[in-house]
């Protein structure tokens, strides 16, 4: 496991915003998100797109590369901490500084707690929370000496619900809320930007690829997903949370979700009770 090199689909020389990285860019909510930036600021960025596929990544890179954008293509399998190390000796081989990480990546689960392996447990910790500390860390001194950056961890409602068959993603995910607000608390008056991003209902495939209770894929389109807003949707909103210097962006949160947000801090008993009677696919 490798970061197998850096494709560039663009050469071009890095210039006044420097340089964007995204991890879960070769689809969904990540695909939507560089395509985004490469319509609205090509001209001054470098979007380095990270995933495991490196197909579906070269393919959102020239989409990318056709608006105008400058281009690196950096495979990586986050679940895997030799392929995360990799990926960051090669970034620091080319010389390439993020000025921007954005924590995307994810994967999510189908499955009660008592039929889920450990081995599941651990896989959802790495993607969703350990490889996005990683990964931060690993930026963060740089930003540091610059005293400017971005970061932003696309975490999940997830974190703040606990809704049943979900119990790994959940924990990760409510990891992963914990760190980046805690990382932005101490950044504060630093330079930097953290932003948490919190997706509710959005129309991609994490329903389809989500664990099993052995690690299989769940292979199906959940309902809620199907019929939640756009990936572009809530790609746009999350930079403009970003731009906005927001440390919490709320995206696809439909009448169900922000009812459920607003037990989760009034009432928390109310809301178990309906999760357990809930129909949960």
């Amino acid at each position: 496991h490798s970061a197998d090199g850096l494709l560039s689909l663009q050469a071009q020389a890095v210039n006044d915003e420097g340089v964007i990285w995204i991890t879960g860019a070769g689809s969904g909510l990540g695909e939507a998100l560089a395509l985004n930036i490469a319509a609205n600021g090509a001209a001054r960025v470098t979007l380095v797109l990270s995933g495991r596929r490196r197909t579906q990544l070269e393919g959102v890179g020239q989409r990318c590369a056709a608006l105008g954008a400058t281009v690196q293509i950096l495979p990586v399998d986050l679940a895997d901490p030799d392929s995360r190390k990799a990926a960051l000796v090669e970034l620091q081989r080319q010389g390439i500084r993020p000025e921007t990480l954005i924590n995307n990546a994810g994967v999510s689960q189908r499955a009660p707690a008592e039929e889920t392996s450990c081995d599941v447990d651990r896989r959802l910790m790495e993607v969703n929370y350990l490889a996005a500390v990683e990964l931060t860390k690993a930026v963060l001194p740089g930003m540091i000496a610059a005293g400017r950056g971005r970061i932003c961890a696309v975490s999940s409602v997830a974190a703040l619900i606990p809704v049943p068959q979900r119990s790994g993603y959940n924990a990760a995910k409510a990891a992963q809320w914990a760190f980046f607000r805690t990382l932005a608390n101490e950044l504060s008056g630093r330079g930097i930007q953290v932003t948490t991003a919190i997706p509710g209902f959005v129309r991609t495939d994490i329903s389809r690829n989500a664990h099993t209770g052995d690690g299989k894929a769940w292979g199906g389109m959940d309902r809620n997903q199907a019929g939640g807003i756009s990936p572009e949707q809530a790609a746009g909103e999350i930079l403009r949370g970003m731009r906005r210097g927001r440390t919490v962006v709320y995206t696809g949160l439909d009448l169900r979700l922000r009812t459920s947000l607003l037990l989760h801090r009034l009432a928390p008993a109310l809301l178990d009770r309906i999760l357990r009677n809930a129909e949960v696919t």
